[in-house]
């Protein structure tokens, strides 16, 4: 893991120390109950995916906990793919990944389409990843806490 990913970890760690969990915003909506089977108390993050000038994540660096689910949302209606990066990620990430068919994204084409992945069972550490689409590259990174709230 890269030195940038490591300071991004440990800033996310540190601002998220006693934080309340029950966050309305993060409930997950009625399209995603019905069609993934979540329930009202699951914790769905969302990161949305823009062009500005080259791909962008907004935000770019997530502190989640195992269980919790993030939905890549496009924001606009240019082409955005995600793909996590195996190269910048523990070898137990990558296989999570993997086995779970969460490495890539389909090609998101719409303004809203949308990307979910689990962290059901999910190692912790830092989950780079990597955005690409019609312009420049961007990347950023999900980091899953473990259960004592360090990475």
């Amino acid at each position: 893991m890269s030195l940038r990913w490591q300071y991004i970890a440990v800033f996310l760690l540190l601002s998220s120390v006693g934080c309340e969990q029950a966050n309305p915003a993060l409930r997950p909506d009625v399209q995603l109950i019905e069609e993934l089977g979540l329930s009202g108390t699951d914790r769905v993050h969302t990161v949305r995916l823009m062009m500005a000038g080259q791909e962008r994540a907004y935000p770019d660096s997530i502190l989640v906990q195992e269980g919790d689910y993030i939905q890549f949302v496009s924001d606009d209606w240019f082409l955005h793919e995600v793909r996590f990066d195996s190269t910048a990620m523990s070898e137990h990430a990558w296989e999570f990944m993997v086995l779970n068919n969460q490495a890539a994204s389909p090609p998101l084409l719409q303004n809203g389409a949308r990307f979910v992945i689990s962290f059901v069972d999910a190692s912790p550490g830092a989950y780079p990843f990597l955005l690409e689409g019609n312009r420049e590259p961007g990347s950023g990174v999900i980091v899953v806490a473990s259960p004592s709230g360090v990475p």
